[in-house]
């Protein structure tokens, strides 16, 4: 899912679905064909860093049971690939044509302090307990989308969901803060939704528009 947003400056951001492969090849033709000045993704600036340092330099990433789980469903539908394809497609892209690229997601430290603010050790052990569900649960299947916004809403409750929003809130700051020239923004499908609403609020003399 895309969102087209037209004013002062052309912001565009692209839904994309973290664990599968064939979203890089989205991301860098939509990068492509909109001419766009800076890119703008939904980690932080160490991740991108360490994601730079993943392309001179692989090595394996280590995922928690969690991760595990989400990325064995994800297979039902195609390749996947650890880290998301569509970050690494969009850093390399930005690097080889001089293009600004940024992370909007909470800085580590910051978002340490707002984990223990919001998340209780109930909200922990009851994610940890859900470990065998996530695995033989009954999902929709129907498309990777669908998957990841069910996935979302049965993970994230609680503390845990508090914490999304807190992102969603960060990210849409962060996207107004930097909307000076025209922009792309790599966005995980999960909290598309949500930045987008804020976003509305945000940005009232733009004109949204959904593909």
């Amino acid at each position: 899912m895309n969102i087209k947003i037209e004013g002062q400056f052309t912001l565009e951001i692209v839904g994309i679905v973290k664990g599968l492969k064939k979203y890089g090849e989205i991301v860098e033709e939509e990068i492509i064909n909109g001419n766009f000045k800076q890119i703008l993704v939904s980690i932080t600036e160490e991740e991108v860093d360490g994601l730079r340092d993943f392309l001179k330099h692989p090595y394996e990433i280590e995922m928690d049971d969690i991760e595990i789980i989400y990325e064995y469903h994800m297979r039902n539908f195609g390749e996947t690939s650890i880290p998301p394809e569509a970050f690494i497609k969009a850093i390399e892209y930005a690097d080889n044509n001089n293009l600004i690229i940024r992370g909007i997601d909470i800085p580590t430290g910051q978002y340490e302090d707002l984990f223990v603010e919001n998340v209780s050790i109930f909200d922990i052990i009851s994610l940890s307990l859900k470990k065998k569900r996530l695995i033989r649960r009954r999902w929709n299947l129907s498309d990777p989308e669908s998957f990841s916004n069910e996935w979302d809403k049965y993970v994230n409750r609680r503390g845990y969901l508090k914490m999304e929003r807190e992102r969603e809130k960060y990210m849409a700051e962060a996207i107004v803060k930097n909307l000076n020239i025209d922009t792309i923004v790599i966005m995980d499908i999960e909290r598309l939704k949500g930045v987008t609403s804020l976003l509305k609020n945000l940005l009232q003399e733009y004109k949204f528009q959904e593909n």
